[in-house]
This record gives structure tokens, C-alpha cells and sequence, in this order.
């Protein structure tokens, strides 16, 4: 059971992050400074260094642990759901994710944001699939990297245009890319391991 303190300053410490994120999703990770965080969050400046040793540890908490939630293991194979429809679940949870927080996406990973983050995120999409694509489909480490490099560039793309068009829902760019992933699922590899 948590104290009352603890749950203060688990409040307090969300309270910064949620300012940060609607800092950057107006302004950018260039617009997101301590002090604008800390008048956003109505806190004071020295109060910000009782959460965060520094900017980079806020942005870290704003943005990176929910991106690396989305990548955990999940147990929808153990509910013996066909792989089609576990990748399905995946891919949609990914989207949703970004068309759920549109605007600090875009500003973060969008043409207009920051390509060392973009390029953070690929790699981390990369890494997970390979270690999914090996664990799940028992496919050899030399041919998931190149697979997952591919994969994960094409989902990156997906994810963009999915922030610059807002007409365009989760559901659909999922749908989209289960069609350019069809062929996958008809490859021996993934045949065998659904048999």
C-alpha cells in the first residue's frame, strides 16, 4: 500500500509530465525548457529537480515510456489467437497509440520534429520485432534483422502519414498495412509455425 506522501508525489511527478507533454505538442521539444514546464505544471522551478535530475530524464518519462510499454511482451498467441490477427492487435494498439495523442506525436516524430527521436523510435520497433520475430516464428537471427529493419520502416511510414492525415484512422492504416503484410503470412516460415 502506498503512503499518502507517495501518492503526492506520484501526482505531483505526473503532473510535470503531463505539462511537458503539452508543451512539446505545441511547441516542440525545442519550445520545452524547466521553467516552461514547471509555469505549466504551476510548480516551482526548484520542485522540478525533486522528479527529474534534468530536462532529457522528462523527456524520457514523457514520451519513451509509453512507447516502450507499447513493445512489451503481450500473451496473444497464448490465447491462441492466429497470428494474422495477433500482428492485428499489435499493429492497432501502435496506431491508436499515436492517433490517441496525435499532436505530441506529430511534434515529436513527424516531419517537423526531432529525427534523432524518429530514428530512436525505428530502432526500438526494429529490436523488439527481431527478438518477437525470433521467439515467436523460431526464425533465425540473421534473417529477422533484415526483416524487422524492413518491417520497422515500413510501420514508421505508416505511423507518419498517419499523423499528417487526420482523415485517416488507427483502424484504417492498420488495415492498410495488413495488406502490403499479407504475403508475409503466406511465407513458409510463418506457415509452419501456425500448423
Amino acid at each position: 500500500m502506498t503512503s499518502r506522501s507517495q501518492r503526492r508525489r506520484s501526482r505531483q511527478r505526473q503532473r510535470l509530465i503531463d505539462a511537458a507533454r503539452r508543451i512539446i505538442a505545441q511547441k516542440g521539444l525545442a519550445g520545452l525548457t524547466v521553467q516552461a514546464v514547471t509555469e505549466e505544471a504551476d510548480m516551482a522551478v526548484g520542485s522540478f529537480y525533486t522528479y527529474f535530475p534534468n530536462k532529457e530524464a522528462l523527456i524520457e518519462a514523457a514520451i519513451w515510456d509509453d512507447l516502450k510499454r507499447l513493445g512489451e511482451p503481450d500473451d496473444l498467441l497464448a490465447q491462441g489467437l492466429p497470428l494474422d490477427q495477433v500482428h492485428a492487435q499489435r499493429l492497432l494498439r501502435i496506431f491508436q497509440f499515436f492517433e490517441d495523442h496525435r499532436d505530441l506525436m506529430r511534434a515529436v516524430f513527424g516531419p517537423d520534429g526531432a529525427p534523432e527521436q524518429f530514428n530512436r523510435g525505428v530502432k526500438l520497433m526494429e529490436t523488439t520485432m527481431a527478438a518477437t520475430m525470433e521467439e515467436e516464428l523460431g526464425l533465425p537471427a540473421e534473417a529477422t534483422s533484415w526483416i524487422a529493419a524492413l518491417l520497422s520502416g515500413m510501420i514508421a511510414g505508416g505511423l507518419r502519414y498517419l499523423l499528417e492525415h487526420p482523415e485517416v484512422s488507427a483502424q484504417e492504416m492498420t488495415q492498410r498495412m495488413l495488406t502490403l503484410l499479407h504475403p508475409l503470412h503466406q511465407h513458409p516460415w510463418v506457415q509452419d509455425r501456425e500448423v
